[in-house]
């Protein structure tokens, strides 16, 4: 998920500190979680070959690369802005493809607030449990609705946002609909949610 990297990065852009133990379940249990996140998305949305997506906290790698070789992405940019996580990522697409890793799959760290590329770049953008994480305090949708217009800048008309969260749920869809987006399908397990929302074709 996206966390707090250095002291300078810190200090412009506070984001949700992940501790030590986190990313150790994070990355532990990741092929399992990444492995039923991709099987949803492949029954859900249609990408065609060539198609363009995001992935808004990288976890460890496994689902960037399960989306990439699904789908025949020609761009699979997952991002997170804990270098900690960056690097990890990339050990897993190393022990995955020890002769390198394909070149549609590129792993950087970012602030989803502040997104490193041009309009329009994506047909998809992928968050998992990642967007309460878009400011220090989980409960605090100020910087979550920072990240959600980055996402909607960097995202083509008629592409998705597809995210899985269990805080905000409400507001997330509430902000989504409020700019237009086609919410559906959602799907409920306890306090979690996971969206598909489409970015509308023409805004009035």
């Amino acid at each position: 998920m996206l966390k707090a990297g250095p002291a300078s990065l810190t200090a412009a852009c506070p984001m949700a500190e992940m501790r030590f133990l986190g990313r150790f379940f994070v990355n532990l249990s990741s092929g399992r979680r990444s492995r039923r996140r991709y099987d949803w998305v492949r029954a859900q949305l249609r990408l065609p070959p060539g198609s363009e997506i995001l992935e808004v906290g990288c976890g460890n790698g496994d689902l960037a690369a399960r989306m990439a070789e699904g789908f025949a992405l020609a761009r699979c940019v997952a991002v997170d802005l804990d270098p900690r996580q960056v690097a990890a990522a990339r050990r897993t697409l190393a022990r995955r493809y020890p002769e390198g890793a394909p070149a549609a799959i590129e792993i950087r760290e970012a602030d989803m607030t502040r997104l490193p590329f041009p309009p329009a770049s994506f047909d998809a953008v992928l968050a998992f449990e990642a967007l309460h994480h878009a400011g220090p305090d989980h409960h605090d949708f100020e910087r979550v609705s920072d990240a959600l217009g980055e996402i909607d800048r960097v995202l083509r008309t008629g592409g998705a946002l597809v995210y899985e969260d269990f805080v905000h749920t409400d507001r997330l869809r509430a902000w989504l609909t409020e700019h237009g987006y086609a919410i559906g399908p959602v799907v409920r397990r306890r306090r979690r949610e996971s969206v598909i929302a489409r970015k509308p074709l023409l805004r009035s």
